[in-house]
């Protein structure tokens, strides 16, 4: 693969889903790797797409140009793009290419990760820090599902220790991961396919994703980053009660999407006691949270041991239809995460005010 082809086929997985014109790449591509040129980028467009890699479809005078799942080629090509993408990354890095080295060997034979992606590798490698993205096999055996999120934890555990590094991991599985990806809500997964290297399994990986594109599903890349703290008011109001929690007072205005896991993470940190409370509601109504989210998000944001205690609160006051926090409680307690106490009593009122029990 030549330097122009990758450069296009990488704005191309940043932008997934949105297919954009010959300018728009020409754009991305110099602020990105620099030094693009318009009609260099428009050849090799021409180019890629005869051999079928890419798909043109016509928008007025222009074309808007995407990646082309139905090419046999196509998984290859991406998997070429992604190994480039981590040797350029790694190329002067010593302590990083050390560290990647060792979560290769940690957790590449731990028999359900599918594939592993970093996420933001060079903001986060400014930090001293590493964000993995681990994608799970599907299994109806919950056992192992559990197994093998509690190995990863421990491998990564000792990793930290041995490098001196920040590592927080996203474990999510086959099916809450294509969940994500196509929800309209903003949410760690949609965003990170904008600024992400796939270092373990590029090629199974991108199947997955072909295999769900195949299906008529359509995958949505998103540019920015949610920062729970930035959050404004407005969209925290919206999203409350989008989520089954109405507060009295303030006007209902139609705001940014945001997923559950983020108006948690975003009301964590404001440590507003007033709806504290509002997570336990939020949490019960909606069955379809996804805990390994919530997880990642709290041991990023260091507000574990507060959703443990209200997990183990709901636990107790609405035993109906929350068989599903199990799974998280064990996995905060195999954490040694301490829990923090919560008023029992306050959020008991609120789920009756709510009529969750």
């Amino acid at each position: 693969m030549d330097e122009a082809a990758y450069r296009i086929l990488d704005i191309l997985t940043r932008r997934l889903g949105n297919p954009i014109s010959i300018n728009e790449i020409t754009k991305n591509i110099d602020e990105i790797h620099g030094g693009a040129y318009y009609a260099n980028i428009h050849e090799k467009i021409k180019e890629l797409s005869e051999e079928g890699t890419i798909k043109l479809t016509k928008a007025g005078r222009s074309s808007l140009i995407s990646l082309n799942f139905d090419s046999y080629m196509i998984v290859d090509m991406l998997a070429e793009m992604e190994l480039k993408r981590k040797q350029d990354f790694l190329k002067g890095k010593q302590d990083m290419q050390m560290l990647m080295l060792e979560i290769d060997m940690s957790l590449h034979n731990i028999p359900l990760i599918k594939s592993i992606l970093l996420m933001y590798p060079e903001k986060n490698a400014k930090l001293n820090k590493a964000e993995l993205l681990i994608h799970l096999k599907e299994s109806n055996d919950r056992k192992s599902i559990e197994d093998a999120k509690l190995d990863a934890y421990q491998k990564i555990e000792t990793l930290q220790k041995m490098h001196n590094v920040r590592i927080d991991y996203l474990l999510v599985e086959d099916e809450n991961l294509f969940e994500l990806l196509k929800s309209n809500d903003s949410n760690p997964i949609r965003e990170t396919l904008h600024d992400r290297i796939v270092i373990l399994h590029p090629q199974d990986f991108w199947m997955a994703i072909r295999n769900v594109v195949e299906k008529g599903i359509k995958i949505s890349a998103e540019e920015n980053e949610t920062n729970p703290a930035k959050i404004s008011e407005e969209d925290l109001i919206f999203n409350l009660a989008r989520f089954g929690y109405t507060e009295i007072g303030p006007k209902l205005k139609q705001g940014r999407l945001i997923c559950i896991e983020y108006i948690i993470a975003a009301i964590m940190f404001h440590k507003d006691a007033r709806r504290i409370d509002a997570i336990s509601v939020i949490i019960a109504k909606n069955p379809k949270t996804n805990y390994d989210l919530l997880l990642f998000l709290a041991r990023k944001f260091d507000f574990g041991g507060e959703i443990l205690g209200i997990l183990l609160a709901l636990r107790n006051l609405v035993p109906h239809g929350m068989k599903k926090i199990n799974e998280p409680i064990k996995l905060l307690e195999a954490m040694r995460i301490e829990e923090i106490k919560v008023n029992t009593k306050s959020i008991k009122e609120k789920l009756r005010l709510y009529n969750v029990t």
